[in-house]
């Protein structure tokens, strides 16, 4: 029993960064020194839901299993004005770094940083993108609305094609190519689980344009847990519940 126990836990920590993400970062003060026990705060902005965390002795902090979504990031210690950074873009499948730097001061005052390097990921070596609910709703992607056409944006991809005949796709699934791989290489993943009609490799399930918040597509380096690649792993992550209303008609 304590064996299925753990093999369960453990299956729920491998998939996590395959629907989430990460992030991590170092608060100094001005000098560039460490400042340990900070107290740090993560927000999403369109639902407010906040988690919090303290930086470790040498400054630094991480964020695990987040969902992907915008996030302002705050940290305050005694002694310094409060630092503030909206607008921090958390990214499925991705570990991202943001730093922030206090000023001495009081805990009353603010210093929100508007104006910012861009979130480089640092933190891992895999290739690929990730594209946004906003590409996916705006670009053009064909009759059918197959998301599958953005598959061309990513850098070593092949145009999309059908394959088959009706009969054995009628979702008219598309294929790819990734760095000269067979399309038998890839990997199609919904929320993190398998969404493969393993003969003809085809995507059993592909959900609407609407619906999607991002789709993941990594192309090589990637972590052990999309697995089953050699090609591409293409991972799509449905949106989730906002305090604003979401629609379409």
């Amino acid at each position: 029993m304590i064996l299925l126990l753990l093999a369960v836990a453990g299956a729920s920590a491998a998939f996590s960064q395959a629907v989430n993400a990460s992030l991590v970062g170092t608060i100094i003060d001005s000098s560039g020194a460490a400042v340990p026990g900070a107290k740090i705060t993560l927000t999403e902005t369109n639902t407010g839901v906040s988690r919090g965390t303290s930086s470790n002795e040498s400054g630094n902090y991480t964020f695990s299993d987040l969902p992907p979504g915008t996030y302002t990031l705050t940290a305050e210690q005694t002694g310094f004005k409060r630092a503030s950074r909206p607008g921090v873009e958390v990214v499925v499948n991705t570990t991202g770094r943001v730093d922030l730097t206090l000023e001495p001061g009081q805990l009353t005052e603010t210093v929100e940083v508007v104006a910012a390097t861009a979130m480089l990921q640092t933190e891992r070596a895999d290739t690929g993108r990730s594209v946004e609910t906003k590409s996916v709703q705006d670009l053009p992607i064909g009759t059918s609305h197959n998301f599958q056409s953005l598959s061309i944006l990513v850098p070593g991809s092949t145009r999309v094609e059908s394959q088959h005949s009706a009969f054995f796709n009628p979702q008219t699934s598309y294929a790819t190519r990734f760095n000269g791989q067979s399309r038998l290489g890839n990997n199609l993943q919904l929320e993190g689980i398998d969404d493969n009609e393993r003969t003809g490799l085809l995507q059993v399930l592909i959900p609407p344009q609407e619906a999607i918040q991002t789709v993941d597509i990594s192309t090589s380096d990637y972590d052990a847990e999309l697995g089953r690649a050699t090609g591409g792993a293409i991972n799509v992550i449905l949106k989730s519940g906002t305090n604003p209303f979401p629609g379409q008609a």
